[in-house]
């Protein structure tokens, strides 16, 4: 219900941002000013200024070394190190001083900024949970630059202070280890800045912070101090807004004689939100019953929260000049939780699972800004309020604590608000809310007792829009009768800036394969955390210049509401293992930033290549526990209400892909998006809820990923757009492990991500249109055409795509409850060459391509198996090459061509069987498998000789070549090959025409 409740409000804000567009904005447009050719101002960046930021921080965190009580602790000898990569968003403001000479600009700057930014690492062989936040982070740094127009390009250096807090927790010794400091380090930076408006700058920035490696004095709850250290660095993306104090009013004319009305903010409103929000939980302390189910005191728990929220506001403002001031009550139904291990009896080796959940939430609030004619940038602080309930609980433990309530703490944020007419306008806005340390009486049912104190806070992202309910309604002049004409910001010339929302509805799995320590080569034990439903809201925003210079970001929250566990171990207590448990309560973060150049850009024909940024960070809930093989782990079914197994990722790397749009028609445009990313990072950490020891158990790796994504928009006016499109989304690792408790030796371990599904968006677009009749027929209109395409001629072209199949397994055994079948994913990379052949509308050819690929996969095989305490194998596949050989048939109108194509195809593929487990090896066959494909796509001229083609194929590759084994006897003759393979493939490929190859028999 909480959940429905959030969705309802966010399409309320789709549907009431619509309706009152349609009705509020009209056809007629005040004309875009421009400024004569060559009489554009340059900025002058030199005087003070002040400014926020948003942004995201990664930081690698290296546990080096130890002394003092803690080494007692474990079993000995062990080593000490552990590594992990800790990850949040971030928020700011900063302030500096410029000096402008020549077109060379010097600077100095600071900034501070604020986030809960957590990591995990394995410490003292894994026997260690060491945990680091970064709460706070500062820097003071000199800036050099070169202004190029309205463009400044600088670099950075300077010093960088960071407000760290470390933990050291374990399920076997009741220590908890604490220590903070403030840590000194220095900074680089790159960064662009860009005036978009007098005194009113946009920036993006990366910085690079290093903290060096140092000592830290740790203390536990009983008194004793061990010194640990630990190197820390960090990297940071921000984008933010500068103002340069004293600056030409926004009210100057752009050109002579052609003045700019004067807004006014005054008034009522009314109006809708919806966002995310996420932070951090702390179960800091207890008495009573809880503290006395935990041993020697190690109650203390931290875990992040996250989640979803919808509502609305009621506001009033008052504008004096260019200052507005206003007060603002909010008000929202939320789901935002989060779980934590706390309560550890390390003696028995249990913990209990503390739980909050957030199910409403609001904001009083003061709010200051100042006009930029109908945008208004704001700060706004005053009290907040949240009403929920906690938990905690332990699986085998009647007890079950409770408490429930409304708390209060404070709140600061930032936002920008634009009004789209003479009564509507849209804001997004970011909020910090601090509900402090508070002391809340946890109860069960049977009257037991305890007082803990919890710490909590959160980052909330959110969008929406406002009312105004007549008085104080914007008018070009005191007194003027003339309605002021909904008008986008003239933004400087060619320009343009789109931003939206969307509704992301998706399904996808995490998977993870891990190795025994000793014997690598044997897999130990099998997670999949697969189908899980999702469900997430997101904004986006693209900036383009006539230049062919873009770039583009998004952002996206949201949860995962269902889906199926299956945990398996080979063997686990004494035979084959096999348990399922039910999904819920997960949660999704993603986003992603991009800088590129279109290398065609005519019109609103675009084809660009572009570097970029990735991130997901998502958690996967299982709850209760079914064994579906023979072992003897929950035998006894373990009840649904018990979280049993956790796994929470961090996904982040380099992108570097392809960008195309083609207006199809006036109205209608295709968006196709395809990036490789050659390099990602993986962070993440398990959390077996019913063993204190591995809970949270850290893990390390990096690999590579894929991404795919096609929109199709429709213009409602020249400004406003609805559309809808899906995506898919691959990541796995090359290089990954862990580290148990008591180990010296780290385990191999494979992960596997993977995400899919569908999105509605709509859209707004400010600055210059495509073309001037665009605007005056107040459409997206696509560039007319000149002359009729003719797709007769040999082309040749390159592509890049995604690729994800399935291959399954003739088991001889008895049908095994799960497995036999393997999900792959992946990239492919490649070319084509082929020739059409063009009579009226109708389009016949022939295309030959191959690809590189890396489409891999792996899963269980034969998990009844006749014996139990062997049974279950790994099985997998790996493609490394595609090729189809195809003709095809399209209908052809306008610039496009609408086509279907089949063929005779093949594959490289490696399959593996891993019979390890019964003395065997790693048994593999790579082979040229031959089939068949069938799909179909669609083609659209971009240029005289340049086309882009989104193209979806389906293949079928029947089965792989035999192989077999002698030993065990159970498997002779047996063949171990997937008996059929099927793979399905989403590319983007670019064709060059060479000509005519039908003219010569013409002429």
């Amino acid at each position: 219900m909480r959940i429905g409740a959030g969705w309802a409000s966010a399409c309320a804000v789709v549907v009431w941002f619509g309706a009152a567009h349609a009705a509020d904005v009209p056809l007629a447009r005040v004309p875009v000013v421009k400024a004569p050719p060559g009489a554009a101002a340059v900025a002058d960046w030199s005087g003070f200024y002040v400014g926020a930021h948003v942004g995201a921080v990664a930081s690698d965190n290296a546990w080096t070394s130890a002394s003092g009580p803690v080494l007692a602790l474990p079993p000995q000898p062990l080593p000490f190190y552990g590594h992990g990569v800790s990850g949040n968003a971030i928020s700011g403001f900063q302030a500096g001083y410029n000096f402008q000479a020549g077109r060379f600009v010097y600077g100095l700057e600071a900034d501070a900024s604020f986030g809960t930014i957590g990591g995990v690492a394995g410490c003292l062989g894994g026997a260690f949970a060491c945990t680091t936040r970064m709460d706070d982070l500062w820097t003071v740094a000199a800036r050099f630059g070169f202004a190029a127009s309205d463009f400044l390009l600088y670099a950075k250096a300077g010093a960088a202070w960071a407000d760290v807090k470390r933990r050291m927790a374990s399920g076997g010794a009741s220590a908890v280890l604490d220590g903070s400091e403030t840590r000194a380090g220095w900074l680089i930076g790159l960064g662009a800045e860009y005036a978009f408006l007098p005194g009113l700058s946009a920036k993006i920035e990366y910085d690079y912070a290093d903290f060096g490696s140092r000592s830290l004095a740790m203390t536990d709850q009983f008194g004793a101090t061990s010194d640990v250290t630990v190197g820390q660095t960090a990297h940071l993306v921000k984008v933010g807004l500068n103002y340069r104090l004293g600056a030409a009013s926004i009210s100057a004319a752009p050109a002579p004689g052609v003045p700019l009305p004067q807004w006014s903010w005054t008034g009522v409103y009314i109006g809708a939100q919806a966002g995310g929000g996420f932070g951090r939980n702390q179960w800091e302390s207890a008495n009573g019953a809880l503290l006395a189910v935990s041993s020697s005191g190690g109650f203390p728990g931290n875990g992040d929260s996250s989640g979803l929220f919808g509502g609305g506001q009621i506001g009033a403002n008052l504008q004096v000049g260019r200052w507005v001031l206003g007060v603002e009550a909010s008000a929202a139904a939320a789901d935002i939780g989060g779980y934590a291990k706390c309560a550890t009896n390390v003696v028995v080796g249990i913990n209990f699972v503390c739980h909050n959940a957030i199910t409403s939430l609001g904001t009083v609030a003061g709010r200051f800004g100042q006009s930029w004619g109908n945008l208004l940038i704001y700060g706004k602080a005053g009290a907040a309020w949240a009403t929920g309930n906690s938990e905690a609980q332990q699986s085998g433990f009647a007890s079950r604590f409770t408490e429930s309530g409304t708390h209060w703490g404070w709140m600061t944020g930032t936002g920008l608000e634009y009004a789209l007419s003479q009564n509507l306008s849209a804001f997004v806005e970011y909020n910090h809310v601090d509900f402090g340390m508070r002391d809340t009486r946890y109860a069960d049912q049977f009257g037991n007792a305890s007082v803990v104190g919890f710490n909590q806070k959160l980052d909330l992202v959110k969008a929406g829009i406002n009312y105004r309910l007549g008085w104080g309604a914007p008018m070009l002049e005191a007194g003027a009768a003339t309605p002021l004409f909904v008008k986008a910001p003239t933004l400087p010339l060619g320009w343009s800036v789109e931003a939206g929302t969307r509704y992301w509805g998706s399904s996808g799995r995490m998977q993870k394969d891990l190795n025994d320590n000793t014997s690598p080569s044997r897999l130990n034990s099998r997670l999949i955390y697969a189908n899980q439903t999702g469900h997430s809201l997101e904004s986006f925003v693209r900036f383009d210049h006539t230049s062919g210079v873009f770039a583009k970001a998004n952002l996206g929250l949201g949860h995962l509401v269902g889906g199926q566990l299956n945990d398996e171990d080979f063997p686990n207590l004494v035979t084959y293992s096999n348990t399922i448990s039910n999904m819920r309560n997960g949660r999704l973060a993603f986003g992603s930033a991009d800088v590129g150049y279109n290398f065609i850009n005519d019109g609103g024909r675009k084809l660009g290549g572009f570097v970029g940024y990735r991130s997901l960070y998502q958690t996967g809930n299982g709850f209760g526990c079914l064994q579906i093989a023979t072992d003897t782990t929950c035998g006894v079914t373990t009840p649904s209400r018990f979280l049993g197994l956790s796994e929470t990722e961090s996904w982040r790397g380099v992108a570097l892909g392809f960008n195309v749009r083609a207006p199809l028609s006036e109205r209608l445009r295709l968006e196709v998006d395809a990036a490789y990313l050659p390099y990602v990072n993986r962070a993440g950490f398990d959390n077996h809820w019913f063993r204190a020891d591995i809970n949270p158990q850290a893990e390390t790796g990096h690999g590579w990923g894929t991404q795919f994504e096609a929109i199709l928009s429709y213009a409602v006016t020249d400004r406003f757009s609805v559309g809808v499109g899906g995506r898919y989304w691959y990541f796995a690792t090359n290089s990954a492990s862990t580290i148990f408790p008591g180990e010296t030796a780290v385990a191999p371990m494979q992960f596997y991500s993977e995400r899919y599904g569908g999105f509605v968006q709509t859209s707004y677009k400010f600055g210059d249109v495509e073309t001037a009749e665009a605007a005056s027929r107040g459409i997206a209109k696509a560039p007319p055409q000149t002359a009729p395409v003719n797709w007769t001629g040999l082309y040749v072209g390159a592509s890049v795509g995604s690729g994800w199949g399935r291959t399954t397994y003739a088991d001889p055994f008895p049908t095994a409850p799960t497995g036999d079948r393997v999900d792959m994913g992946g990239a492919l990379l490649g070319g084509q060459i082929g020739a059409n052949y063009q009579f009226g509308d109708l389009v016949t050819g022939a295309e030959a391509s191959a690809n590189w690929a890396n489409i891999s996969g792996t899963n269980t095989c034969f998990g009844v198996y006749p014996d139990p305490v062997t049974a279950g194998f790994n099985c997998g596949s790996r493609i490394d090459a595609i090729g189809a050989f195809t003709a095809r048939g399209g209908y052809a109108f306008d610039r496009t061509l609408l086509y279907v194509k089949g063929g005779a195809a093949w594959d490289r593929q490696q399959d593996q069987f891993n019979t390890i487990g019964v003395g065997g090896s790693i048994l593999t066959n790579t082979r040229t498998n031959w089939g068949w494909t069938v799909g179909g796509g669609l083609e659209y001229a971009l240029a005289p000789a340049w086309s882009m083609a989104l193209e979806y194929k389906y293949f079928d590759f029947g089965a792989s070549s035999v192989f077999s084994t002698s030993a065990p006897p159970a498997l002779a003759g047996v063949n171990l090959a997937p008996q059929n393979n099927r793979l399905q493939t989403v590319s983007l490929g670019v064709n060059y025409k060479l000509g005519d190859w039908m003219s010569a028999f013409r002429d």
